[in-house]
């Protein structure tokens, strides 16, 4: 009788643990759908309103900055602070700037608004992603930490599919209006899902206060610290942003590529962008379903499966006609983004399991504003070479650095075996 009861307790813990990871993760999905949608369609309204590219992108640029400013901040909340009071003030936050957004936009400069409504979003998204990173790691158990990061991974790509796709319908057949009503409605339910999936004194397990300068200083160098003094951690970090930023090529050469090379019309765009974020979505799931088949120790064979990925691009660019270019380009941008969701993946389950329980929240930020500021630099470097070179050339010199990448994982390898 009591082995009976003991088994019913447990089953009945699992059951409510495998409830609160759901309510989880739908509420990521609500508040990155969003989240996308509007990032995707604020800017396109101001473009509209202005057809001013130029205004378009500094506006763009602008909004970037705090993203990266607040991704330490992020770390730290996850490391310190606790989650289901800040996930839920995140999410009423983010409720607010949308409904302010309708009225300040007729009695402000457009342009500024936009751009401040850019900031909020992007900066509470830096400061969202460690935490739910970290929640899902607690929730499903340290020995589970890759299926959760892949779970994780998965929200972010659904979001990044279904985002652009609501905010295009809503914005397109009601207006931006209706769009911000949509999306504080489904902030608020994120709020709420917050609050019911999460424990009252969830946080991973530390104390102290996390709100004063000088221990967000401290707890910041108390990182870089421990990132200087595991010499092989910092090496991955490094790699990582290479990678990061040799892929960015694939998203600004798209359509470069489709409008100007092949003289398609520039909504063909759009089914790359859905090719790659289903590749990225199919490449999470992998993981998901087999995380220990996708283990960081394969990581020189994911970067070797994403340059078998570039090379049929570059043929088909070269000699092929253009529709073969286009599908070559569509099919190609699936699979390399396959396998980087599968190498992201492995990269950030390595960090979790490397670093030290009090230090994972900080450390995976740092990776995250590492991958940030290379996405910025790459887009830059792209966006010259694209101007003054034939894409397939640039494409050769994504494939040059891809292959370094590999040559540079796989002499390292012994050393990050023993860490993973």
């Amino acid at each position: 009788m009591a082995g009976m009861r003991r088994s019913n307790v447990s089953l009945a813990q699992k059951t409510v643990r495998s409830i609160r990871l759901f309510g989880l993760l739908v509420a990521q999905l609500c508040a990155y759908s969003m989240l996308s949608a509007l990032c995707f369609a604020c800017p396109l309204y101001l473009f509209d309103c202005s057809g001013s590219s130029t205004l378009y992108g500094a506006v763009a640029a602008i909004a970037f900055v705090p993203g990266v400013l607040a991704t330490p901040a992020g770390g730290i909340l996850a490391d310190h602070g606790r989650h289901r009071g800040v996930l839920v003030v995140l999410g009423i936050v983010l409720m607010a700037a949308s409904l302010l957004f309708i009225p300040m936009k007729c009695s402000l400069p457009l342009a500024v608004v936009v751009a401040a409504m850019l900031c909020v979003q992007y900066g509470i998204q830096s400061l969202l992603k460690p935490m739910l990173q970290i929640e899902t790691v607690h929730m499903m158990g340290q020995e589970k930490v890759e299926r959760a990061t892949a779970l994780v991974s998965q929200v972010t790509m659904a979001s990044n599919i279904l985002g652009p796709v609501v905010g295009t319908a809503v914005y397109g057949c009601f207006g931006i209006d209706a769009l911000c009503e949509t999306a504080a409605l489904t902030f608020a339910m994120s709020a709420l899902l917050f609050g019911g999936a999460l424990k009252q004194n969830a946080s991973s397990g530390m104390t102290g206060d996390s709100t004063t300068c000088s221990t967000c200083r401290s707890d910041f160098r108390e990182s870089i610290r421990y990132l200087f003094q595991n010499a092989s951690l910092l090496v991955v970090f490094l790699l990582a942003a290479i990678l990061n930023l040799a892929l960015v090529g694939l998203t600004i050469g798209a359509p470069v590529i489709v409008a100007k090379h092949l003289g398609m019309q520039s909504s063909f765009v759009g089914i790359i962008e859905v090719a790659m974020g289903l590749g990225g979505f199919v490449g999470s799931g992998l993981v998901g379903i087999w995380p220990h088949r996708f283990s960081f120790k394969g990581i020189c064979r994911y970067v070797a499966m994403i340059c078998f990925g570039v090379v049929p691009i570059i043929v088909t660019l070269l000699s092929g006609p253009d529709e073969l270019a286009f599908a070559a380009l569509a099919a190609g941008s699936a699979w390399v983004m396959a396998w980087a969701s599968i190498a992201s993946v492995g990269i950030v389950s390595f960090v979790q399991r490397s670093a030290p329980k009090e230090l994972c929240g900080k450390v995976l930020a740092l990776v995250y504003m590492t991958l940030s500021c290379a996405t910025p630099i790459g887009q830059l470097v792209y966006g010259l070479a694209y101007d003054r070179w034939a894409p397939a050339i640039v494409f050769a010199g994504m494939l040059a650095v891809l292959t370094s990448t590999t040559a540079l994982f796989n002499r390292l390898k012994s050393r990050l075996w023993r860490m993973s």
